[in-house]
């Protein structure tokens, strides 16, 4: 696992009276090395991407641009700080600058830089879920990063409706104002359209509306500065066209400049509304020939291509005139099931900008191949050639198994290295015109590393033929015991039947796994009463025999007794227990929790985490097998949102004492975090070999402890309960400091220092 320099994590004893605060603490990111195909990952834990919108910006203020990506799944903004040159950007995953940006972002989301101070702004869907506005945030740099306000328009007195938080504009009746509400499906096309200098909107009006609408940005013609942006409705047609969504990424052109579509070829009129067919749409305006005015590319939720459409007027009355349909038709055309968007921006830092096509569907397209990469390749400057290089940028770069990921962690080849098995959902796959991604299965990544570095290779594709199953069955979720007692760890596999999948380890301890398929009647009757069950081996009610714990849809954890014997085991049909510590992972309104539990090990006893349909992880202390309430520890645990379904599996995968934990997501990839939590199968060290060593006394302590490490930088130092609490913090000039402990519960504590260099 990488860890930063001049960064040291040590573990220290502490005991003492008192109760320990319990403050939300963001774990540490990590990543190892992966190869997949031969091929080593540039960001293996960087999560996956379904449905990826892209943005460029200078999120550390070092005068390149960095990559923003915004993925609809999940709503999770992943960073990319470009720590190359302006000609040769080199794109590193730094995911701490997504703290920057403000919370609840959802559905879309676009910056630009609408003030021209340097700093990129957002143009949003409204965080409130209850409104279909536009929403902007301020960009502003404080020293630490790209952050944002909310900006605030301004309205006269007599627009009583108006918030300011929203685009409105005035009505042909001066008494009134209106608001501009957009489907939060669509992507708005945000751009200097009529050449005045500052943004213009062009979007679909919500509801039924078949022509793009154009707010017009009045700030220049009043003489206002760039800061002050007002909008006014300057054509309702703005194109000139008709986008009936019955034909294949093909509109009604108008045949004259100055009338919303004429139907000059009088051919029959298809008529559809936006609401039903097709209530989707991206738009992105550029100037595509290179002569002043606005062209367009239209992706729709309906086809997977995307037209171009030329404007043959002015920047003041556009007016589209032919088209492209399967653009672009002079090289690839874009195909991406289903409703792609396009991103134009200066990808490789030439110049010249390219053009990015994405999946823009939340719910079912492409999973794996959505991220088309088109180069510029054209020798004038201003005109546009796109050429395609990729169609998996940066999710070619990641673990991504297409949709939903469910990790374990377990020694499967018996070599002494924990290896990760995770299962999906399955991956989008087109048969005939039909997509399907009813495909689950099993993927090994053995750890081909070392005990205290760990690197995985993905050897497996199928793992014990769990696709077997498909398709028929999908949504896999690993979990590994021993069921039997026999001193070697089965498998048991959740599904979205909500039944369990049992393979037994014949292969005896301390062996590589030898997995075969029990096809026992009590395994195939077992049914969480719900469906898409997550199983955990685990003696709940400390009968000395394995229970089963699974998870559910419904985001309550089921508790399945053990009724046999330490060597076979017999399990009821439904649970013994629906809804074990009144564990419910559901945020209101939803009614889907889809909970996934892990258990740990720690000094003040077992602690369940679990995965959340929202995408936050939720941890109580296990309290045995009762359907009374379990003390929570945090509902919002680590702090970490990693999009829907958040999958967690915690294991110490660099023998450091410390446990790491995986986490799955419903984009179909992992993130590695290290937690701050003891393992307690471990063996303490008070400092790792290549760090000053650290002397604690008295340790241990009861009222004060003394810490001496010797360096001569400022410290800044922060304490951590064995649950990966933050207890107490501080700051040193040098690194021998006292610490404070009388008031803390007794237990063990981990004490990490950071040179402030």
């Amino acid at each position: 696992m990488n860890k930063k320099s001049f960064q040291i994590a040590l573990l220290a004893l502490f005991f003492a009276n008192g109760l320990a605060a319990q403050l939300p603490q963001m774990f540490q990111r990590g990543t190892a090395p992966v190869q997949v195909n031969g091929m080593d990952l540039k960001y293996p834990f960087a999560g996956g991407l379904n449905a990826p919108q892209f943005s460029q910006a200078d999120l550390d203020q070092d005068y390149l641009q960095d990559l923003v990506l915004f993925d609809r799944v999940g709503n999770v903004l992943l960073t990319f700080i470009n720590e190359g040159t302006a000609g040769a950007p080199n794109y590193v995953f730094r995911q701490e600058y997504a703290s920057n940006f403000p919370a609840g972002l959802t559905d879309w989301m676009v910056m630009r830089d609408f003030d021209k101070d340097g700093a990129m702004d957002i143009f949003c869907a409204a965080l409130s879920q209850s409104s279909q506005e536009i929403q902007v945030f301020k960009g502003y740099y404080d020293g630490y990063g790209l952050k944002f306000a909310p900006h605030l328009f301004t309205y006269p007195p007599n627009c009583a409706p108006c918030n300011p938080l929203y685009v409105f504009y005035p009505d042909d009746n001066p008494a009134f104002w209106n608001n501009f509400p957009v489907n939060r499906g669509d992507v708005p096309g945000i751009d200097d359209i009529d050449g005045d200098g500052d943004l213009d909107i062009v979007a679909f009006s919500a509801g039924t509306s078949t022509s793009l609408t154009m707010l017009r940005n009045t700030s220049v013609e009043n003489g206002l500065p760039l800061s002050k942006p007002q909008y006014e409705i300057y054509d309702n047609c703005w194109g000139r066209f008709y986008e009936n969504g019955m034909e294949r990424c093909h509109a009604q052109l108008s045949c004259h400049q100055d009338t919303c579509f004429l139907n000059c070829s009088f051919a029959p009129l298809v008529v559809e509304e936006r609401d039903g067919l097709h209530p989707g749409a991206t738009v992105t305006p550029y100037d595509n020939d290179n002569d002043g005015d606005k062209d367009l590319l239209l992706g729709g939720v309906s086809y997977p291509c995307v037209n171009m459409m030329t404007n043959g007027d002015t920047p003041q009355n556009a007016w589209m005139t032919a088209q492209d349909t399967a653009f672009p038709s002079y090289n690839v055309p874009i195909d991406i099931p289903s409703f792609p968007g396009t991103y134009y921006f200066d990808y490789d830092g030439d110049g010249k900008k390219d053009l990015v096509a994405a999946s823009n569907n939340p719910t079912s397209g492409e999973d794996r191949k959505g991220v088309w990469y088109y180069k510029n390749t054209a020798t004038v400057p201003g005109q546009h050639h796109f050429e395609l290089q990729t169609k998996s940028l940066f999710v070619g770069e990641m673990i991504d198994l297409g949709t939903t990921a469910h990790p374990a962690i377990v020694d499967v080849n018996a070599d002494g290295l924990l290896d990760l098995v995770v299962g999906n959902y399955g991956y989008f796959t087109l048969v005939g015109t039909q997509s399907t991604f009813t495909n689950s299965r099993l993927s090994l990544f053995l750890n081909v590393g070392t005990p205290i570095e760990p690197a995985f290779e993905l050897v497996d594709s199928d793992f014990a033929g769990l696709s077997d199953f498909a398709p028929l069955d999908y949504d896999f979720s690993p979990g590994f015991g021993d069921i039997d007692s026999d001193g070697d760890l089965d498998l048991l596999v959740g599904n979205n039947i909500g039944g369990v999948y049992c393979y037994r380890n014949t292969a005896g301890p301390n062996q590589p796994m030898i997995l075969q398929y029990d096809a026992d009647p009590m395994w195939l009757g077992m049914d969480v009463i719900g469906s898409v069950s997550a199983p955990v081996v685990y003696d709940l009610d400390g009968d000395g025999l394995q229970d089963l714990l699974m998870g559910e849809r419904t985001g309550n954890i089921n508790f399945f007794k053990n009724n046999g014997t330490s060597a076979q085991p017999l399990y009821t049909p439904s649970p013994t227990l629906q809804k074990i510590g009144q564990i419910d992972t559901r945020i209101s309104p939803d009614v889907v929790g889809m909970s996934t539990p892990a258990i740990i090990q720690t000094l003040d006893g077992p602690v369940i985490v679990t995965g959340a349909q929202r995408g936050h992880l939720e941890a109580y202390y296990l309290q045995g097998a009762s359907e009374a309430i379990f003390p929570a520890i945090s509902e919002k645990w680590g702090n970490i949102d990693e999009g829907n379904r958040s999958h967690p599996a915690l294991a110490d995968l660099d023998n450091d004492g410390v446990l790491d934990m995986i986490v799955g997501n419903q984009r179909g990839g992992l993130a590695l975090y290290r937690t701050e939590m003891v393992d307690i199968n471990v063996p303490l060290q008070t400092a790792t070999p290549d760090m000053p060593s650290l002397h604690i006394s008295p340790n241990p302590a009861r009222a004060w402890a003394r810490v001496d490490w010797p360096v001569s930088t400022t410290i800044r130092w922060q304490a951590f309960n064995a649950l990966g609490q933050l207890t107490a913090e501080g700051e040193s000039a040098t690194g021998s400091f006292n610490v404070e402990v009388k008031n803390w519960k007794p237990g063990i504590y981990i004490l990490k220092q950071n040179r402030m260099e």
